[in-house]
């Protein structure tokens, strides 16, 4: 399936993604100064990552 054609890419609070993910806050973060996840979009002081990205991870399609 691809995500990239999906006409309104969600923004993603930290908790969704957690659970998306299945995986600790502390661990994406580990992983985002890696580079091996998405860095998230600030919103103020708010981060939002697009699910669009957030389900290339989930299908193992991210870094590409």
């Amino acid at each position: 399936m691809n995500h990239e054609d999906t006409p309104h890419d969600v923004l993603l609070p930290i908790t969704a993604v957690c659970e998306i993910v299945a995986r600790s806050r502390a661990s994406i973060y580990r992983d985002i100064e890696r580079g091996t996840f998405p860095k998230a979009q600030k919103q103020g002081r708010s981060s939002r990552w697009r699910r669009s990205l957030i389900m290339k991870v989930v299908e193992g399609k991210y870094p590409e």
